[in-house]
């Protein structure tokens, strides 16, 4: 609970300061559900890069990845690596993902990370749930989406 406050204190500090989020992909660590070590060095660099953040607790998350888990099929055939990071749990993720997302989890460009101590969060200038990032193949800032209702506009930046 006193981490969900810090990281609330946070957010809203933050977003009196309006945003700057990364021009280009940044140094980031996070950790994989299976507590693997991930950086940027992993991110697969053929395709596009689609960052996801989100709590499994937040309704409109809930909502952005119902979204995706409708769209199934055209994110499992599109030519970007999606990294949905959360900060929660390894379990609270786990059962979200089984919840809201079951049919877009183990897809082979899903890639499920964890922000455990919410440096990512910090780094990319988070300022509300869910937050996504789309880089192109160069690692260079196409867009950011804010919200549920936006979770689905980078298929058409792929496009």
């Amino acid at each position: 609970m006193k981490y969900c406050f810090l990281f609330l204190a946070f957010i809203t500090i933050q977003t009196s300061f309006g945003q700057d989020y990364p021009k280009s992909l940044p140094d980031f660590d996070v950790l994989t559900l299976d507590g693997d070590k991930f950086s940027k060095e992993q991110v697969q660099k053929e395709s596009y890069t689609y960052f996801i953040y989100f709590s499994p607790t937040c309704g409109h998350c809930q909502d952005a990845f119902k979204f995706l888990n409708l769209k199934a099929d055209q994110i499992k055939t599109a030519d970007v690596q999606i990294y949905p990071v959360s900060s929660n749990t390894e379990g609270e993720t786990t059962k979200f993902f089984n919840t809201y997302a079951s049919k877009i989890q183990n897809f082979d460009n899903i890639h499920i990370l964890r922000d455990i101590d919410f440096k990512f969060a910090e780094t990319f200038d988070v300022a509300s749930f869910p937050t996504s990032y789309l880089y192109d193949q160069d690692n260079n800032l196409v867009k950011v989406f804010e919200g549920a209702s936006e979770v689905l506009l980078f298929l058409k930046e792929l496009e």
